[in-house]
């Protein structure tokens, strides 16, 4: 990637971010909660998260620039391992264990799941190699 390229992949990255981190704030604000009650909002877009990069996998190249507003800005910015993490902690610490290991599990299955039915979503290209140099 020459120094144009760099330039411009990190200004479609930041757009995209942009835009998923709203997107992920509207949801919270939406789907509301305390430390002790299920992190609805996290898991909803997380699981959209993952369905959408599977569909963003299978359909964008990784070397135009939707990749990074795509899936580096946009979903990037739109789902949260950290905020999975800490509130899954806040589960714990609230003496809530089943609650917790729910969250885990459903959000690591739920995951997998929607990557893997994004992949497969129909009118989808061929498989795109990865590599990146």
């Amino acid at each position: 990637m020459g120094e144009n390229g760099g330039v411009r992949w990190i200004v479609f990255a930041a757009a995209g971010g942009a835009m998923g981190a709203l997107a992920r704030a509207g949801v919270a604000e939406l789907v509301p909660r305390s430390d002790a009650e299920f992190p609805w909002a996290t898991l909803i877009v997380n699981v959209v998260g993952c369905l959408a990069i599977g569909v963003a996998a299978r359909r964008l190249s990784p070397r135009g620039n939707a990749w990074p507003f795509v899936v580096t800005g946009v979903i990037g910015g739109f789902t949260t391992f950290s905020t999975f993490a800490n509130e899954t902690r806040d589960l714990f610490a609230a003496e809530r264990p089943i609650a917790a290991v729910v969250y885990l599990a459903v959000t690591v299955a739920a995951g997998y799941a929607c990557v893997a039915i994004g992949l497969r979503s129909p009118g989808t290209m061929a498989p795109v190699e990865r590599s990146r140099q």
